[in-house]
């Protein structure tokens, strides 16, 4: 991650705010510098549990992993949970959120997502620091599931840690890092006006907007997580495994068929991006909306960063028949860190209003 390496050195030249991207994969959370570059770090969202033994620790102990120790558990974090499972052969990672909200099957989730957290987050500059962090719309998909419990824990969570937090869709978080435009002839140009998207690890989050605010929100489940399971269950490898390929190995241009892996990648990649694709027009078709110029499409998140992605994403989307014109898709210059960017924007609007008050 380039932008990181270039911008650590700013540390402590930070304006006020900051963005934390909550993601079902990665923590990632970004600061403005004086310069208007960007500081930013992150975290895989995940854990490796191991029991409080005597061997445990003395593997720990001679290594460099980084984790977190309870009465009876270890609990390796972030890529070293990664890295640990790939060496040792065995064993599952444990995620604290799933499908862009709190795990409802981990019964620990919120503890771990807390730890995670403060340890990538760290401390406010000042008290009552203003904090965006990002969150999923309710899915289209699961209409029984909601972000409002999801959404509370972690405004409570920061509050406690020092700072003034404020939830932020995260597709909206990415339009304000991205900051699409619609020129309309006669009136001129209508800034942060378009359409976003956030490939993420549980949801895909969308976002139409104008002139910066948001006029309809939506998400789909079974994102890149989703890809990852049905992989490891179609090819019997474990989901570890598949997420190396995926990040090391996969090329959606050019997959290696004989490759049962990248073979099983490829065909849920397509299905994936049809399905959110199509949501979308459905979603669309419930009300009448007219733009009076056409608008572009902008999109980010990890999921969309495998090499190929956009050329697929761009057949299916021009291969339907939406209610205004799209006038072109782009990815996001900085795909992983769009979202927090964006969150960090916001939170540096919501110091100068502090400031007017």
């Amino acid at each position: 991650m380039s932008e990181q390496k270039k911008t650590e050195k700013a540390e402590g030249k930070y304006l006020p705010g900051i963005g934390v991207d909550v993601g079902t994969s990665n923590i990632v959370i970004a600061r403005q510098c004086e310069d208007g570059s960007f500081f930013v770090r992150h975290h895989r969202n995940m854990l490796f549990e191991m029991e409080a033994n005597d061997e445990s620790s003395d593997l720990l102990e001679r290594s460099d992993y980084l984790y977190i120790k309870t009465a009876d558990k270890y609990y390796i974090v972030g890529e070293d949970a990664l890295k640990l499972v790939n060496a040792l052969g065995r064993g599952e990672i444990v995620r604290p959120m799933q499908n862009g909200l709190m795990n409802p099957t981990l019964k620990k989730a919120q503890t771990l997502l807390n730890y995670i957290l403060e340890a990538v987050v760290g401390k406010p500059q000042f008290q009552g620091e203003p904090l965006r962090f990002s969150v999923p719309a309710n899915p289209i998909d699961k209409l029984e599931v909601n972000n409002l419990f999801h959404q509370t824990v972690l405004a409570q969570f920061f509050t406690n840690l020092g700072f003034s937090p404020k939830p932020i869709n995260e597709a909206l978080s990415n339009l304000y890092n991205e900051a699409p435009s619609m020129e309309v002839e006669g009136e001129g140009t209508f800034p942060l006006t378009g359409f976003s998207i956030s490939f993420g690890g549980g949801m895909t989050n969308c976002c139409l907007a104008l002139r910066g605010m948001s006029l309809v929100e939506f998400s789909s489940t079974q994102c890149g997580d989703h890809i990852d399971r049905q992989t490891a269950v179609v090819t019997g490898e474990p989901v570890a495994k598949v997420m190396r390929v995926k990040e090391k190995k996969f090329n959606l241009e050019s997959p290696d068929q004989s490759d049962r892996i990248q073979q099983a990648l490829s065909i849920y990649y397509d299905e994936m991006v049809s399905r959110v694709v199509k949501n979308m027009l459905k979603e669309f078709a419930k009300e009448s909306r007219e733009f009076a110029g056409p608008i572009e499409v902008v999109v980010c998140g990890g999921t969309a960063m495998i090499p190929g992605f956009m050329s697929r994403f761009d057949r299916v989307l021009g291969s339907l028949q939406f209610p205004f014109t799209i006038k072109g898709s782009r990815l996001s210059a900085t795909p992983f860190f769009s979202v927090s960017r964006g969150c960090a924007l916001a939170a540096r609007g919501d110091h100068k209003k502090m400031k007017k008050e």
